[in-house]
């Protein structure tokens, strides 16, 4: 149960930090990023549960830390695919509604 709780509080974490670091992070919600995160993170550990190597001693240390490295991971890729397009689309609706 430990490890759930790290790998939840890890991943939230580094997705504020992500959201922090992108320089648009205007143009969306401040819990989108941290909330991919911590689903991929989350996801990964469930995954890890039903697998056979966290039985084991020495990969032990696997269970949480993959979650902890998916979890930034997925958010950096959603901040990459989602800030662009939506500042893209916020830049052509302002232009359409400075036409009229």
């Amino acid at each position: 149960m430990g490890e759930l709780m790290l790998a939840a509080a890890g991943t939230a974490a580094a997705g504020f930090i992500v959201w922090g670091a992108d320089p648009r992070r205007r143009a969306y919600g401040i819990l989108l990023l941290p909330g991919i995160s911590l689903a991929a993170g989350l996801f990964a550990w469930i995954i890890l549960q039903f697998t056979p190597v966290v039985t084991s001693p020495s990969f032990y240390w696997l269970s949480w830390a993959i979650p902890v490295l998916a979890g930034p991971a997925a958010a950096v890729t959603a901040a990459l695919a989602a800030g662009a397009r939506r500042t893209a689309r916020d830049k052509d609706e302002l232009e359409r509604i400075l036409k009229l």
